[in-house]
């Protein structure tokens, strides 16, 4: 019985620190995701707006209050990208005289998100508005 007890005590003393560590390892090795994956669509057609039918467009991505990148976009393309996690807003220029058409946002976006930004007219005089999903 002694034998057994001693048994079951080393494997206590050396089972569950073994255990413990390996937990802790997992969890120091899980990071919290720091970018997300934006798809940005672009449907606004030039001529509600005032523009040329199919009139191409820099969107001005700003992540919290500092432009990160002017993407030129045409009508019914789509872009993707890998951002870091942040308060985004989307400005939508005209290529040819950089007049903001119109704007998109503040999102709060956070890492691990997949994000769809659509941008669509609402018809003949109406300011466009995105969705986000």
């Amino acid at each position: 019985m002694k034998g057994k007890l001693l048994l079951v005590a080393l494997l206590v003393a050396f089972v569950i620190p073994l255990s413990f560590g390996a937990g802790s390892a997992l969890a120091a090795g899980h990071e919290e995701p720091t970018t997300f994956s934006i798809s940005a669509y672009h449907y606004v057609k030039g001529d509600e707006i005032g523009l040329t039918r199919e009139a191409p467009v820099f969107v001005q991505v700003i992540k919290d209050g500092q432009t990160l990148a002017y993407l030129p976009m045409k009508y019914m393309q789509r872009m993707q990208a890998e951002l870091p996690a942040g308060v985004y807003s989307f400005n939508f220029l005209d290529q040819g005289s950089f007049a903001n058409l119109f704007s998109c946002g503040p999102y709060m976006i956070e890492g691990g998100d997949d994000i769809r930004l659509q941008a669509h007219e609402q018809g003949a005089g109406r300011i466009p508005t995105c969705y986000v999903k």
